[in-house]
């Protein structure tokens, strides 16, 4: 049954050939034009041998992201190793025989034409070390399309995969390439937001605490967060959207609108009261009797996270731009 899951990439043999206690498994989708799969088996060896005269059925880029375990290898002129934690390229187009520890590791199998505008940063048997200052925001971002794969459109899932690539191009970004950089500069930002979320109530969180977390300088914060209109206009944006989904919860035990005031960082529940229906176009009271009317309100509020990271690449790139680079 393994044999054939994986026979479309590759061809497998449990190590010293023995498979009574070979265990195997993977949660696959079909997301827009990509597949993406979530995968952990015993060890194995790995075999892809592609005819010299003929396409193969599959023509896609593997990116992989090993959690747990990894491998080594021969990806045609090239040895590579790969450890937990680290990411690797193969062409399915190409060639490689491998040999994996028992593993886990997320998966992503793009078309070929996909990877076309950033062919440069996806050669077979490049490997994403340790020792790369990409390789955490890259492992962050891949994360993030494999726990939200489920929830994102397909149109969502296409653009946060072209972010991925474009990351992935390390060597552009070195030259220069605008679109690299501004890349970069988004998976900081969402890095920025991912540690304000984590922290709403906390009264301490200030600009310097924010930027010596996430190892920013606070000249480089305030740069990053300049599309949202400062650090303070994100910091409560990403508040109000917490209390958004506190006070659209319907159910008997949805905490009081003042306590979700509070809850979210807020001192003034007036001030609160008057922000929440600026952004949103209904006062926080007025959401809870929607919500308690079987309304469904979150058409008040997208999950645009991955829409919101792509703009705010777009937006860098258009910034870089105009400044000539």
């Amino acid at each position: 049954m393994w044999r054939t899951l994986v026979r479309p990439m590759f061809e497998v043999e449990p190590i010293g050939g023995d498979v009574s206690h070979f265990d195997g498994g993977a949660d696959i989708l079909h997301a827009g034009t990509v597949l993406l799969c979530r995968t952990a088996a015993s060890a194995q060896r790995f075999d892809r041998v592609v005819p010299k005269h003929a396409s193969p059925a599959w023509d896609h880029i593997v990116v992989q992201l090993y959690e747990q375990g990894g491998y080594v290898g021969d990806c045609g002129d090239r040895q590579v190793g790969i450890k937990a934690g680290e990411i690797s390229v193969l062409d399915l187009g190409r060639p490689f025989e491998t040999v994996a520890t028992a593993f886990s590791n997320i998966t992503l199998l793009v078309p070929r034409e996909v990877c076309a505008r950033v062919q440069a940063g996806l050669f077979h048997g490049r490997r994403l070390g340790s020792e790369s200052a990409m390789t955490p925001l890259v492992r962050s971002h891949l994360t993030f399309l494999a726990d939200n794969a489920q929830r994102l459109s397909g149109a969502e899932m296409d653009a946060g995969v072209e972010a991925l690539l474009t990351l992935m191009n390390t060597s552009a970004g070195r030259d220069g390439d605008l679109r690299a950089r501004a890349a970069l500069a988004a998976s900081l930002r969402q890095k920025i937001v991912q540690f304000i979320d984590e922290r709403l109530a906390d009264p301490e969180l200030s600009p310097a605490r924010i930027a010596s977390a996430c190892g920013l300088s606070r000249a480089s914060l305030y740069r990053l967060a300049e599309i949202d209109g400062g650090i303070a206009a994100l910091v409560q944006s990403r508040r109000l959207s917490r209390a958004f989904e506190l006070i659209a919860d319907a159910s008997m035990h949805a905490a009081r609108i003042e306590e979700v005031c509070y809850s979210v960082g807020f001192a003034s529940a007036s001030h609160f009261s008057r922000a929440f229906k600026a952004c949103y176009g209904v006062s926080p009271r007025d959401l809870r009797g929607l919500a308690r009317q079987g309304f469904d309100c979150s058409f008040l509020k997208r999950d645009r996270r991955l829409a919101d990271w792509t703009l705010s690449m777009r937006q860098l790139y258009e910034r870089l731009l105009s400044r000539g680079g």
